[in-house]
C-alpha cells in the first residue's frame, strides 16, 4: 500500500465532497423519511427518499465551495491531513473521461 501527500484542486475537491455527501445523506434518508413520515404523511416520506442522493449532491457542492479554503489551508499545514494511502493509477491527460480498468 502506497501513501501519498495529496492536495486536491478545487475541482477534485468538489466531486470528492459531492460523492460523500450523496452517500451520507442517501445513507440516512431512511431515518429522515421515517420522521417526515410521522409528521407530514407517506407521500412527502417517499419524496424525502427519492431526493436524498440529488440532496446530497447540493449540500457537497455547496459545503465543499465554503470548505476549500480551510481545506487547503490545512493541507498544506499538516502532514496528517494531507496523507493518503491506498491504490494510485496515474491517467495520461488523454484519457481523464475513459473508465478506468485494471488489466
Amino acid at each position: 500500500m502506497s501513501k501519498y501527500l495529496v492536495q486536491l484542486d478545487f475541482i477534485s475537491f468538489i466531486k470528492f465532497n459531492s460523492l460523500a455527501f450523496c452517500c451520507a445523506n442517501t445513507l440516512f434518508s431512511p431515518f429522515n423519511a421515517f420522521y417526515t413520515f410521522q409528521s407530514s404523511g407517506i407521500s412527502k416520506a417517499f419524496l424525502v427518499l427519492l431526493l436524498a442522493p440529488f440532496a446530497g449532491l447540493l449540500l457537497g457542492l455547496f459545503f465543499g465551495v465554503l470548505a476549500f479554503p480551510l481545506y487547503k489551508f490545512l493541507t498544506a499545514r499538516s502532514q496528517f491531513l494531507a496523507a493518503l494511502s491506498g491504490s494510485f493509477q496515474k491517467l495520461p491527460d488523454s484519457s481523464v473521461d475513459e473508465p478506468v480498468t485494471d488489466d
